[in-house]
């Protein structure tokens, strides 16, 4: 590829990135403001206008009465208290066929005009496999609303939002891929911190999940205290279901309390992380990469707090929920960089 041809590659990928990310903020939106069951129907083409007059308005209103969620829950809801929760659906639905179109054109583009080479083309398929595969799951996520108790699965939830994760990650990680090498040059301490790099993004993707699970059962709003939950360090109803293991999955006050120490644990670790990035023989760059990255981890856990403080407001729920997003970001970015050293693990 000529260095023009990866230019228009890269934009390309970052303007999906960050489509991806700003689908999550609207995502967000639309779970706190309890608005992803308002759309019944999956409908990709003709779903992509909104109810134009008011009899069309009155059949989508009808059909949302034929659910769950307005049967036990807004039973009695106005027609405008329905537009209110159908916008953000609206709004999170038309993003995500935004995101494929910005995707689906430029990809033809660039295939046709030569810009691909082999392993661009194929990391362009992932990123389309994967862009599919999130739309199917965000649509099975709203089927299990549908039927009988007007809550998506808390395991759906969590796994819509790990996909939406690795793709925004995926085209982070290829955009950087097509910048020239800014190599630090060779460290016998890279080998280490690598593997300090994996672990603190494996304690961050279990982070992830059980804020996941904490937001699809509604466990933030249970304990709003901090540092106790409503003066115990530990809920008194945590282990009340049998098998006892189900309590850290399916228990809401046990899975608020694993968030919670999860949460204290990647802050641990990103401290020692950066202390360790502090004592090795690295370039400048990549040791301001460790503290900004330790920078975000901090932030996201003071807006966890926050967030349980303020029993879960929307804009403090939202933007701690976009911050995770942002600190995978800057774990990318720092993770590439030694990476590009090329020193095996």
């Amino acid at each position: 590829m000529s260095p023009d041809q990866q230019k228009y590659i890269r934009w390309w990928l970052w303007t999906g990135a960050w489509l991806i990310f700003f689908m999550l903020v609207v995502g967000g939106i639309t779970r706190l403001t309890d608005s992803g069951l308002s759309m019944s129907d999956w409908n990709l083409i003709m779903g992509a206008l909104p109810p134009m007059s008011e009899s069309e308005w009155m059949a989508v209103f009808e059909r949302y009465k034929e659910f769950p969620q307005y049967q036990q829950i807004n039973t009695g809801m106005s027609l405008t208290e329905f537009k209110a929760i159908f916008f953000w659906e609206y709004i999170h639905r038309l993003l995500g066929r935004i995101i494929g179109f910005v995707f689906l054109v430029p990809f033809i583009f660039f295939w046709v005009r030569g810009y691909f080479n082999a392993r661009m083309l194929r990391r362009a398929c992932i990123l389309f496999a994967l862009g599919a595969l999130q739309g199917i799951m965000g649509w099975i996520m709203v089927k299990s609303g549908l039927v009988d108790v007007p809550y998506v699965s808390h395991y759906r939830l969590a796994l819509h939002l790990l996909l939406a994760m690795i793709l925004f990650g995926f085209c982070i990680w290829y955009a950087l891929d097509l910048y020239d090498s800014d190599s630090s040059g060779k460290s016998n301490d890279l080998p280490a911190l690598k593997r300090w790099s994996i672990t603190l993004l494996i304690i961050f993707t279990f982070q992830v999940v059980w804020g996941a699970f904490t937001a699809g059962l509604d466990a933030g709003y249970m304990y709003n205290t901090f540092p106790t939950m409503n003066g115990d360090w530990l809920p008194g109803s945590a282990w009340v279901l049998q098998p006892l293991v189900l309590n850290l999955v399916e228990n809401p006050g046990t899975v608020q309390w694993m968030h919670r120490i999860l949460g204290t644990i990647l802050g641990i670790a990103a401290a020692i992380f950066w202390w360790k990035n502090r004592k090795a023989d690295l370039s400048p760059i990549i040791e301001q990469k460790a503290r900004i990255l330790l920078g975000m981890i901090l932030t996201q856990y003071v807006l966890g707090i926050l967030t349980v403080i303020t029993n879960v407001e929307i804009l403090v729920g939202v933007i701690h929920q976009a911050g995770a997003f942002m600190v995978l970001f800057f774990w990318i970015w720092y993770y590439h960089d030694l990476k590009s050293n090329g020193v095996k693990v």
